[in-house]
């Protein structure tokens, strides 16, 4: 087998794996960043480099990321019934998975210190991703920003 075809293969069971990652990350970057009723340039920013460089989200077509986002964001935007509950279930697929719930938590707060300005509906819905997934918020939260300031 040419190591090619043995590196695509690679990359397409990785996709597979990282699929419900996938659309649990664009939901939560979708949720946290319109927590406050707008999607400012900072937050798109961060969105974009949390798909660049989550190592789960690599082997993915940032393009196709952004469109599910995009997807997302108008979902909730448009106002239709169940569309945050609908999202929250796909992000709620990780409950139990520390590792793989702390990373999309790393992402919410990415998001929320975006504008450098904490708005109380975005850690009002951080601490619902929090309960979401089984974590703790404050002790979460405390932790990202000890790790930031190292």
């Amino acid at each position: 087998m040419s190591s090619l075809l043995l590196e695509k293969l690679v990359t397409e069971v990785r996709r597979y794996q990282n699929k419900d990652f996938l659309h649990a990350a664009m939901a939560v970057c979708a949720i946290t960043a319109y927590s406050d009723g707008e999607i400012s340039i900072e937050e798109r920013y961060s969105i974009d480099y949390a798909i660049d460089n989550i190592e789960a989200l690599k082997t993915f077509d940032p393009v196709r990321a952004i469109e599910i986002l995009d997807d997302y964001i108008y979902l909730l935007k448009s106002g239709t019934e169940g569309a945050k509950a609908e999202l929250y279930k796909k992000i709620k697929v990780f409950e139990g998975k520390y590792k793989r719930s702390r990373t999309l938590l790393r992402v919410a707060h990415l998001i929320i210190c975006a504008d450098r300005e904490v708005d109380p509906r975005e850690q009002k819905e951080f601490a619902m991703l929090c309960n979401l997934l089984g974590l703790e918020a404050s002790k979460l939260w405390r932790q990202i920003e000890n790790q930031k300031a190292l």
